[in-house]
């Protein structure tokens, strides 16, 4: 890997190991393990789009969603990049 200069770590870790760890510790936690389906529908699950996105608060700009435009079919050739610039920016669900 490469070296990161000037990474401040937040007060609660006392070194870079020490974050790591409590993050480990927090991601292995019995509370992570009791929620992470929620967590896999609001990423890969029913609760991507739609009403179940609306009530969950999931919802993203509209070109973040695969299919939200049509490329191909964009004559204004200027709008068409601005657009694959924000899609390539913000990526796609």
């Amino acid at each position: 890997g490469e070296l990161v200069d000037d990474v401040k770590l937040p007060p609660w870790a006392s070194s870079a190991a020490d974050f790591v760890r409590k993050h480990r510790a927090a991601l292995e936690s019995p509370y992570v393990s009791a929620h992470l389906h929620h967590w896999i529908d609001l990423i890969w699950g029913y609760k991507q789009r739609g009403k179940a996105a609306e009530e969950a608060n999931n919802l993203f700009y509209h070109l973040t969603y695969e299919g939200a435009v049509k490329l191909d079919e964009m004559e204004d050739e200027i709008l068409k990049r601005a657009m694959k610039e924000q899609i390539a920016n913000f990526g796609q669900t």
